[in-house]
């Protein structure tokens, strides 16, 4: 997420698949003119704002390397939310289909006046985390409060983890993810019902699978 210009969004990982993102609807640049994200200051070095409606995201094509099974999945970000109160959503990833009932998406929840929690829907399912954190972002200064979320699904261990401490967990369903879907970050494909869409930064957003050995089973 250090970009600063133009629409590429790589990914630093070159193996097995070096998935390159393209910024919607046009190229990244500096608040509060840019068509595209805003580049911002992050957890580390830059990261990318999305303001508005959810009009502006990062697009990545369907890859086999996105669509796993739900055991081992993994998906952790630095997150930095303003303000909007309860009722809000903040997208960070999503690669759910609400045709086929399964994928999956990241994103924040507003459950007061500066505070939100971490959700995850995962097929059918949604779990949320326990641990409330800042929401206070203000991106003409890039100030306000980094924090990182990261959630694991392997099976009746499966949990959140905020700022590394645990957040809740629960039993992740069996499935797959496989859909045909690009995944966005910043936006999702279907808002949460009762929901209504709220800005968010973000930095190093990394997806992946647990790897077996390290499983608690």
């Amino acid at each position: 997420m250090n970009e600063t210009a133009g629409t590429s969004v790589a990914d630093v990982v070159l193996n097995p698949i070096l998935n390159t993102g393209t910024a919607m609807p046009g190229a990244i640049g500096g608040f509060p003119t840019a068509t595209g994200p805003w580049a911002v200051a992050g957890h580390s070095n830059g990261a990318l704002y999305f303001p508005g409606d959810g009009g502006r995201y990062v697009k990545v094509p369907s890859t086999p390397d996105l669509n796993t099974g739900y055991g081992g999945l993994h998906l952790e970000a630095w997150v930095a939310p303003v303000q909007c109160g309860a009722g809000a959503y903040y997208p960070i990833l999503d690669k759910w289909d609400t045709a086929s009932q399964n994928g999956y998406s990241l994103y924040l929840e507003g459950m007061g006046p500066g505070q939100v929690r971490a959700v995850l829907r995962i097929g059918t399912s949604t779990f949320t985390s326990t641990t409330l954190f800042p929401a206070n972002f203000d991106p003409s200064t890039s100030s306000g409060t980094w924090t990182h979320v990261a959630v694991t699904l392997d099976g009746p261990y499966s949990s959140f983890k905020v700022n590394g401490s645990p957040a809740g967990t629960f039993t992740a369903p069996t499935g797959t993810t496989t859909n045909n879907l690009e995944l966005w970050l910043g936006a999702l494909h279907t808002a949460p019902t009762g929901l209504y869409h709220c800005e968010i930064a973000l930095d190093d957003v990394i997806l992946g699978e647990l790897n077996p050995t390290y499983s608690q089973q």
